[in-house]
């Protein structure tokens, strides 16, 4: 997804206006709503996000976003956040919050955000992407997927625009010889020039769609406060 970063660490010494725009406009460790360690904090450009994808430049698929299009809808630096809840593999399997990404990306006006947004909303309505995720997860070790479906969610009025919807993936992990699901519930803001997108992740029950919603609200908030 266009607001999605990647692996690429933290590196400038001294901060670019850019980059202290994108951090302040992410929520904060204090914004939530239990302890997570904090993981990876990163910035992308444009050519990294493509390449951590990994989503070829000479043959991008249906469902991938290319360099150009980057480019093209003014995309200037991405953002992103993770912290996760410490557990062993039988411990997730009982149920809980795993884990929760935020991520900031920045344009360079509110029409290419606009046109980054509507491209994400037309990706998440196609049932190519839903495969496509599927798979993904199929490939990881010890697991045997049974089923897949992507929800939209309703949610309040947060940002220009918004989007919200739950992943649930249906497995049997075979380490454990025992069922799971595995669901992500994402909500992304557009406000301005500036997209931002709070994912929580769960095993075997659903994260709460209050503690997103606020989640959502105060993101909004510290995008509007970062771009005034």
């Amino acid at each position: 997804m266009p607001w999605a970063a990647g692996a690429i660490p933290l590196a400038s010494p001294t901060p670019s206006p850019e980059e202290l725009l994108l951090q302040d406009a992410s929520l904060r460790p204090e914004d939530l709503p239990h302890h997570f360690d904090p993981g990876y904090k990163r910035f992308t450009t444009n050519r990294q996000l493509i390449t951590v994808l990994g989503q070829p430049f000479e043959e991008p698929s249906s469902l991938s976003v290319t360099l150009e299009e980057l480019d093209c809808w003014g995309r200037v630096l991405g953002y992103d956040a993770s912290y996760s809840q410490e557990a062993g593999l039988s411990s997730i399997l009982e149920g809980g919050t795993l884990s929760l990404q935020v991520t900031t990306t920045l344009y360079e006006d509110s029409d290419g955000a606009d046109e980054a947004f509507e491209f994400v909303r037309e990706q998440a309505s196609d049932p190519e992407f839903v495969d496509a995720f599927e798979e993904s997860f199929a490939n990881s070790p010890g697991v045997e997927v049974q089923d897949a479906s992507l929800t939209p969610l309703s949610f309040a009025e947060l940002g220009d625009e918004r989007l919200a919807f739950e992943f649930k993936v249906s497995a049997h992990s075979t380490d454990l010889d025992q069922d799971f699901d595995f669901i992500a519930r994402l909500v992304g803001i557009r406000r301005d020039r500036a997209i931002g997108s709070v994912t929580i992740l769960a095993v075997n029950e659903s994260p709460s769609e209050d503690e997103l919603e606020d989640l959502g609200r105060t993101l909004d908030e510290r995008m509007n406060d970062a771009l005034e």
